[in-house]
This record gives structure tokens, sequence and C-alpha cells, in this order.
């Protein structure tokens, strides 16, 4: 049962009735004139509000005078201080009348509001609309509530050792969803929230397997929209659209961890139509972020869709022409982007320079950079999906050179720009997955060591951890150089690991405890039977009994 809203005093919305004692008398002495109606503004409204000429009851964060006539809230920008619903959710652990209401406020601070309690991402899923909704559908506040509880479990690292607390919010959330799709009482954009809200809980659980379920989910309600499906409130187009392309960014999200993306028979396409961008969109760095996520979201699907031919042929090159015609325009179109956010770097880059830089272009600056490696990353695996032979990789060490500088570029910002005591929750790509690409695909031991320890320096992002992936990626090293010792006159070299050891996959559990109370994981890791070089045109590959599976447990 979800805890009510506490009572609260609020201000009328609508105008009072005049006094009209005595208005006859009075009107008759007076002389006839066009007046004009003057409506009393709050000069500390919201924005939306005063633009509209209208009374504001000024509640935080949202104005309830837009949240009950179902307008998106565009907050106050004029305002310093930190709301006072929000103070329950500064320190962990407080005490406050509802757990919901503290736990949704703990979300909301942690997934959209910055130090000053302004949305981070003003316009986007989760600035105002997050907000607004986490305030008024039942469905996305339990599902709020259930990422606090999950977010406040992993501060005190408790998720692991006394989980009950954060399942008993998350199942009071997935009850509520699963009744409002059923009942069709919220809205497919409030439905679809929720969905991307509970996927988020399960990745600070690093279950990406659920959390992907949850994302499935969310394209699917958007898909029935999308098809003229009917739900019972009207839905705000502009919101629908904005959830819409959340999602497009949330597979990037996904599928920069595990190349996992969307079934092809559902609806997930983004707003930008087209082939490339147009010139202005790198004028505005938001505007350049959303362009390279979009275009790694679309490499991602080619590279899902020509991995499934990757045992078909040594090279598919040769006998599928079409798909390498897909393979030069996606990684042309990535190299492009992929320039153009080197020139806005650049731009940016004098900008934090200058003696008006401010902590915004820093944060900036870093999420470039780190896209940037991503862009990279996308780049390589697509010039690599045409062959199954890991020694296909060797040829790219420029670009995983390129990966490890942009990824120190992005880090040294963010160590720079960090000021806020919570640990950000972001939805948007970083360099944790990119520099265990480099970990786990460049055989070069320098940088294959160097890009190691950048990712033991990184704590979470999204699905990754850095920690975690620093550990498998040494592991991996391990495994493919042993029996490999370089001679004085000859240092071991990426070509010096012949095909036959090198590791071709890998899937990890989430972490748990050992009986040390130590977090370790499980790992499987993959390879032929009978090496590619060996058995390749005798042994069907795409049959998972001629490879090799087995499983270490990794300390953390």
């Amino acid at each position: 049962m979800m805890e009510a809203l506490p009572n609260t005093p609020q201000a009328s919305i609508t105008n009072p009735e005049p006094d009209t004692a005595g208005s006859e008398s009075r009107l008759s002495a007076l002389p006839l004139k066009r007046s004009r109606v003057v409506v009393s503004q709050s000069k500390r409204g919201c924005v939306t509000c005063k633009t509209r000429r209208v009374k504001c009851d000024e509640q935080k964060p949202l104005c309830r005078r837009c949240v009950q006539a179902g307008r998106l809230c565009s907050g106050y920008n004029h305002e310093s201080k930190l709301p006072v619903a929000l103070k329950p959710a500064l320190k962990i652990g407080v005490a406050a009348d509802s757990g919901t209401e503290r736990l949704t406020y703990l979300a909301a601070h942690v997934l959209s509001l910055d130090n000053n309690g302004r949305p981070v991402q003003e316009d986007g899923v989760w600035g105002r609309i997050f907000l607004q909704l986490s305030n008024q559908v039942p469905c996305v506040k339990a599902a709020a509530a259930a990422f606090g509880a999950a977010y406040e479990s992993l501060v005190d690292n408790a998720i692991e050792r006394s989980p009950c607390s954060v399942w008993r919010y998350y199942g009071s959330a997935l009850t509520k969803l699963q009744s409002d799709i059923n009942n069709r009482t919220a809205g497919p954009e409030s439905l679809a929230l929720a969905s991307m809200i509970l996927a988020c809980t399960e990745i600070l659980s690093q279950h990406e397997t659920n959390a992907f379920a949850h994302f499935l989910g969310a394209v699917q309600i958007l898909t029935e929209s999308q098809h003229g499906g009917q739900w019972a409130p009207r839905s705000s187009t502009h919101i629908l659209s904005t959830v819409k392309d959340e999602l497009v960014k949330f597979d990037v999200l996904i599928g920069s961890y595990a190349i996992s993306q969307t079934p092809a028979f559902m609806y997930l396409e983004s707003n930008w139509q087209g082939d490339a961008p147009a010139d202005d969109v790198f004028d505005d760095p938001e505007l350049a972020i959303n362009a390279a996520m979009l275009c790694l979201h679309r490499s991602y699907r080619f590279v899902e869709a020509a991995a499934k031919l990757r045992y078909t042929y040594p090279s598919w090159k040769e006998h599928d022409p079409i798909m390498f015609k897909g393979q030069l325009d996606a990684v042309t179109q990535c190299r492009s982007v992929l320039d153009e956010l080197g020139a806005v770097a650049t731009r940016l880059q004098a900008q934090y320079s200058s003696a008006m830089s401010t902590l915004r272009d820093a944060k900036t600056l870093a999420e470039v950079y780190a896209l940037r490696t991503q862009l990279t990353a996308a780049i390589i695996y697509m010039l690599c999906v045409h062959s199954p032979f890991q020694t296909a990789y060797d040829e790219h060490q420029l670009l995983f050179q390129s990966i490890v500088t942009d990824a120190a570029a992005s880090a040294r910002l963010r160590r720079r720009a960090q000021t806020s005591a919570f640990k950000r929750f972001s939805t948007r790509p970083g360099i944790v997955s990119s520099l265990f690409i480099v970990s786990m695909k460049c055989r070069d031991p320098p940088l294959r060591a160097l890009a190691t320890t950048l990712l033991n320096e990184q704590s979470r992002e999204g699905p990754t951890d850095g920690h975690i992936m620093a550990a498998i990626g040494a592991r991996l090293a391990a495994i493919e150089t042993t029996g490999n010792v370089p001679s004085r006159e000859a240092p071991l070299a990426a070509c010096n690991v012949p095909e036959d050891r090198r590791v071709h996959g890998y899937g990890v559990s989430p972490p748990k405890l050992n009986g040390e109370g130590h977090r370790v994981v499980e790992v499987e890791f993959s390879r032929p039977k009978v090496p590619l070089v060996k058995g390749w045109g005798n042994v069907d590959y795409t049959d998972l009994g001629n490879w090799t599976f087995w499983s270490e447990t990794i300390d953390i």
C-alpha cells in the first residue's frame, strides 16, 4: 500500500469573487468607461505562470496550479536556495514523516537536481518532467521511492547485506506499475518513465538483465501508444516525445555495456531523421551531445545486426556487399560526428581556460570527451565486426590510444567538477565501458595496462563499475599472456599474443560478498574449443557446443 501525500495548505488557484455589497450605488456614481482586467501576479512565481500571466501558488519544487492543470511547470529560475521540501533528502538516513516521501525526494535530488535544487537537465526527462510526474502520478512516485531506497542502501554499502527494505519498495512499485498498465489509469509517458526508473534501480544493484527487461517494457508501452493504443489520461505530445528520445539514449547506455539492442520489430526511432545531423547542431554543445548519442544508437544497432554474420564467413566483405556498404556508411558517419565533437571540445577548452569559466563548462567538456571515447570504441567494433578473428583488433592501436587519451581528459575534468556529496547517477555513457574495451581487446601490454589503471580509478557509471571492469581486464591480460615471456631484444607486443590464447567473450554476475565479507564477482570466460586458425571450415562455431566456457571468482 502506497503512503498518501501529506495534506499541505495550498494557495487558492482561482480568482477570488469580488465583493458585491453596494456595488450598484458605487457603479452608478462612476463614469462609464472601458476597464482593463489586471491579473495579480506573483513576483516569484514559476516561469510557466508568469508567462501565462496568471497567479502562481509558489509551491516548491513544482507549482500545484500547473500540476493540477496538467501543464509542465517550468520551475523557478530565479530560485537560489534549495526547496524546503527537498531538505529531508540531504542527509542519508534522516527520519521523516513518510519514508516514501523522503526516498522520493532523495531520488529527485540524485537523478535530476543540482546542489541548488534546480534541474540539471531542465528540458529533458530527468529535469522538470521527472519532478512533475513523480509528484503527480502514483506509479512514478512509487518507482522513484524504490530508486531512492536502492541508492540509500548503495551509499550505506548495505545493498548486499540488507536488501529487504529496497525490495519492499521495489515490489510495491512493480505492483503499482502493473496495475496501472492493466487498468490504463496512467498515461504511456508516465508508465514508460516508471519503467525506466525501475531499470535504473536494477542498474544500481548491477542486475543488467532485469534492467534491460524494464527498458524493453518501456519500449513496448511507447510502441503501443505510437500505434494508436487507448489510454485513460490524455497524454502530452511534448512529454511523450521527450520520453521516447530519452529511451533512445538509454539504449545507448545499455548497448555500450552489452551491445544488446532493441529487437527490430519494436518501435524505437529517434526524432532525428536523416543520414547526418545539420551542421549548426554542433554550434550548441548540448545539441552536439544529443547528436553523438543518436549516432551511437545507430552504430550499436548496426553492430548487433552485423555480428550475426560473424561466424558465417572468414570475412563477409566479399560475400555481402550490402552489409559492407552499411559498414562503410556507419563508420563514415561516426568519424564525421567524432571530428565535429573534436571541434566542440576545442571551443569548450578555450572557454574553460578563460576567467569566465563555470562548473557547467567543465562538466560539459568532460561529457564531450567521454562521448568521443564511446564513438571511437564504436568505430573499432564496426571495423572488426566482419571478422571472427581477435587479431583483427591489432590493426587499430591508434584508435585505442585515442580512447585512453580522451578518457584521461574526461576523468581529469570530472574530478575538478566534483562538488556534490551525492554520487550522481547518469543515464548518459561515460568512459568506463570504453576503457574496458581497450583493456579487453587491445593486446598491446603498455596501453592495456594504462587503460586498466585508469579503470580502477573510476567509480560507477550506469551499469558499469570501474573497479569490477579493472579486475576483469587485469585477469584477461594475465590469461592471454601466460606463457608468452618476452625476450630482452623483443618486448611482448600485441602480435606476440597468438589467436588461440585470446579470450573471445565474458559474462559477469552481480557482485556478492564472500565468506570474509569482501566483494567478489563470478566471471565466465569463453574461447573456441578448436582455435579458429585450425578449425575454420571444419567446425561450426555458431554451435555453443564447440566453445569452451569456464568460470572464475574475482576479488573486487
